[in-house]
């Protein structure tokens, strides 16, 4: 009797045991194929592709590209900016719509120069500008705070370094005019290559930016933090500035989702390895 309950312990351990394998298995390969799906929609993708500028269009200008050229699979803008000319915003968005989503780019710029990459931007033609719905991630030669007169763009841009020396707010890697940058020294000077890797996840209400392998400034995206930046910059100001038309800035920052742009302003700009991955 004894030998028989101790043969059905041991059946029914082993049965228990290959119940539990069995489970683990099935488990693992679940993981497996959610890993396998999760990274065919997460792929990394190359947005500047055999010289050209398929993909990519002027702000509320379908048909052009003006001031912007690739040469060697690098986007350049070589172009007089608006702010000189006075010829219309020249900025160039994607074609295509992003909402959460994570990108890679090196950039370089002159001496003296001033650009940005933003998100969320719309066209309806109430807009004159990008960065009146999209917000920007400020690419500049940080120099122009160590000497604000070599600031290309005349005395605005001159004031605007002046007036921001101490919040950093329109610095190297600040989201702009909201959030400055926590690491001052992590930018190379003009001429030289800088790399940005940016994330913005409106799931996460997160955005970061890395600046040469340091992560330089994280923010929120929405809720009660975004809207005190918000009420502390001059985006909550929209009457001051009645050369951005009936729209002023009203819509800016409210859309998660929008074109991806790259700056028109004074001073030739450089971007290379350019990919974008798209998040969950």
């Amino acid at each position: 009797m004894y030998r028989k309950e101790g043969n059905s312990l041991d059946y029914l351990k082993n049965q228990y045991i290959m119940v539990e394998i069995f489970q683990n298995t099935i488990y693992f390969l679940g993981c497996l194929l959610l890993i396998g799906c999760n990274s065919e929609s997460q792929e990394w993708n190359d947005l500047i592709v055999d010289d050209s500028l398929e993909g990519w269009h002027g702000f509320q200008n379908k048909n052009s590209t003006r001031g912007w050229v690739v040469e060697d699979n690098v986007l350049i803008f070589s172009g007089i900016s608006d702010m000189e000319s006075g010829e219309g915003d020249a900025s160039l968005l994607s074609n295509k719509i992003y909402g959460n989503f994570e990108i890679q780019f090196d950039w370089k710029i002159i001496e003296g120069g001033n650009s940005g990459f933003m998100w969320g931007v719309q066209e309806d033609d109430k807009y004159k500008y990008p960065y009146q719905t999209g917000q920007e991630i400020q690419i500049l030669d940080s120099a122009i705070y160590e000497n604000p007169e070599i600031a290309l763009g005349g005395d605005i841009e001159i004031q605007n370094a002046i007036e921001d020396l101490k919040a950093r707010k329109h610095f190297v890697g600040a989201l702009y005019d909201l959030s400055p940058p926590t690491n001052l020294n992590a930018a190379k000077p003009a001429g030289h290559w800088n790399s940005y890797h940016i994330k913005i996840d409106y799931e996460a209400n997160l955005g970061e930016v890395t600046l040469n392998k340091v992560l330089i400034n994280s923010f929120r995206l929405k809720g009660a933090e975004w809207q005190a930046m918000l009420q502390e910059s001059k985006f909550s100001k929209s009457e001051a500035y009645p050369y951005l038309g009936d729209a002023r800035w009203y819509d800016f920052g409210k859309f998660e989702k929008g074109r991806i742009c790259f700056q028109d302003h004074p001073g030739r700009v450089s971007f290379r390895n350019i990919r974008i991955r798209e998040l969950e």
